[in-house]
């Protein structure tokens, strides 16, 4: 008897999960505790296999007997499949990319995720460590030095990071006064090993960091599979590039109309910049957040736009530092997580920084600005969308996470949807930082596709940003260099623009029967597949152009 659906999607659950234990971790599945994957040269081979093997078991499944929430789990099922060829033997990201293997060696959950009594947690994390001399070995047999240029810059932070938090955060949870004496010796132990094999990695990147180049592109033929596997985009690599710059173009005049309305004595850059000076100060900059999530849940709530699960708030902290590359990011528990702790990291200036230092770090967090990111990770942007991942429909969709334009375009387009509702209350201020941040994700996007199918140089880039996003010289080329090797960073505008198109077919079709709390919870709450897919499931088969 041929198997059915559910036998054969639980059955791809289950060793999709087991080739990335790290996965299961952060679902909240801690039976994968203390594993890593497998990132040989024959493990690599085997998930080829696998996929293409369980691609073809989907294959023969009779698709007339499936319910609409098979339907739709079996395309989630064979999209994530599907990537798996591509990108380890067409991308080869484990080949140019050291990166690659850095959420392996990620232990920030262990400690700050109070799931079971902490001895168990740092035994646990003990076991991960054991591993990290394999991981990074396994890395440097795969890795083809040279590397871009930006590649090796952030990889050598992270890393750093990692370092750091096991000489700092793992040896303090050692010392921890609870903890049995023989498994601080033992873990004391792992935990140094597992620091010299990082030091060595990270010798390894010096070593060829007079090297990095800048010979970064994909091309076109790749570039059209990266928008196929990635989010199952079918457009062409041109219209996909046209609604982008129409996106760019529409945001810069209203950009420069807002500054004009705020101060018609000074150029759009000055009053951007000039904003961009009224900030919390280092101390004051994580208490003003946790104030200004407040104001914005409130808002929420006030204007029912969509809903939010219970009334645990997360915490604001300094980043981590194997992640203080990135200026703020969101850590929520995966939808099987008992304990309740999500984190807002922000990342505060470094202690031996300059006092001039300090202010241009601190200029990323004006009020305004601040305002937009915290919109973005938290409140209804990334933490609301991952607590409502916990009551998606299917187990295939609580564990499969289908796209990157659909979380990050989701975050970004709630940027632009609460000043349409009302946020700010009309101020202009407000109005320019949401403007601010769409334009520097507009000019990734189409920076992203120019530099790798059209031969935009780095040069060129860089002047994009200076124009188009009003920023500084140095900035401007550091967001260039980013799409260098990150060509998948046009996935906040791309995902917006698709939410943004479904919500207006949905009201076309619907009319005065159109609720936007609906379609909110419905981008939210059917895990995180490509928008196309999910928009077939909310218009139909037939359902037109995604952008």
């Amino acid at each position: 008897m041929a198997d059915n659906f559910e036998t054969v999607s639980e059955r791809i659950l289950q060793r999709w999960l087991e080739l990335n234990p790290g996965t299961g971790r952060y679902l909240g599945l801690h039976e994968y505790d203390g594993k890593v994957a497998d990132w040989s040269s024959d493990g690599l081979a085997m998930r080829v296999n696998w996929a293409q093997q369980e691609l073809a078991s989907l294959q023969q499944l009779e698709r007339i007997q499936l319910s609409e929430q098979q339907a739709f789990d079996l395309a989630l099922l064979e999209h994530n499949l599907a990537a798996i060829p591509f990108q380890l033997e067409e991308m080869r990201e484990w080949q140019d990319n050291p990166l690659f293997y850095n959420n392996e060696l990620n232990l920030v959950g262990y400690l700050t995720r109070t799931y079971a009594p902490l001895a168990q947690r740092l035994e646990a994390l003990t076991n991960q460590q054991r591993h990290t001399p394999v991981i990074l070995a396994a890395a440097r047999s795969n890795l083809k030095p040279p590397f871009a240029r930006p590649v090796m810059e952030v990889a050598l932070r992270v890393f750093e990071g990692h370092y750091s938090y096991s000489q700092h955060d793992v040896a303090e949870a050692i010392g921890n006064e609870e903890i049995p004496i023989s498994l601080r010796q033992e873990a004391s132990q792992v935990n140094q090993q597992a620091m010299a094999a990082i030091r060595e990695f990270i010798d390894y990147l010096k070593g060829y960091a007079d090297q990095s180049h800048d010979d970064f592109a994909i091309g076109r033929e790749k570039y059209q599979k990266l928008l196929q596997y990635g989010d199952m985009v079918d457009l062409s690599v041109e219209a996909v590039l046209a609604a982008g710059e129409r996106d760019m173009e529409t945001n810069y005049q209203a950009f420069e109309e807002t500054a004009r309305q705020l101060d018609p004595q000074a150029t759009p850059n000055e009053v951007r910049e000039k904003l961009k000076l009224a900030h919390p100060s280092a101390t004051e900059l994580i208490p003003h957040t946790v104030k200004l999530l407040e104001e914005i849940r409130t808002f929420l709530l006030q204007h029912d736009l969509i809903t939010v699960p219970g009334e645990v708030r997360p915490i604001v902290a300094p980043t981590p530092p194997q992640h203080r590359w990135s200026f703020a990011s969101m850590s929520t528990p995966g939808p099987f997580e008992q304990a309740p702790e999500a984190y807002y990291y922000i990342t505060l200036p470094e202690e031996d920084w300059s006092a001039a230092q300090q202010e241009e770090w601190l200029t990323a967090y004006s009020y305004t600005t601040l305002e937009d990111i915290s919109i973005h990770e938290v409140y209804p942007g990334h933490y609301i969308h991952f607590l409502n991942v916990k009551a998606a429909p299917s187990r295939v969709t609580k564990i499969m996470r289908g796209s990157t334009a659909h979380s990050e375009g989701w975050a970004h387009y709630c940027e632009q949807m609460m000043v349409e509702e009302g946020y700010g209350e009309g101020r202009l201020d407000v109005k320019l930082g949401q403007l601010d941040a769409a334009l520097k994700r507009d000019c990734r996007y189409v920076a992203a596709i120019k530099m790798h199918t059209q031969g935009m140089s780095l040069d060129e880039a860089t002047q994009l940003f200076m124009k188009y996003a009003h920023m500084a010289e140095l900035p401007a080329r550091q967001e260039a260099l980013r799409g260098t090797w990150q060509p998948g960073y046009l996935a906040y505008t791309l995902g917006k623009l698709m939410f943004m198109r479904l919500r207006e077919d949905l009201k076309k079709r619907d009319g005065s029967d159109f609720n936007l709390k609906a379609f909110h919870n419905a981008c939210v709450g059917n895990g995180v597949p490509p928008v196309p897919l999910l928009r077939r499931k909310l218009l139909g088969e037939n359902s037109g152009t995604v952008l």
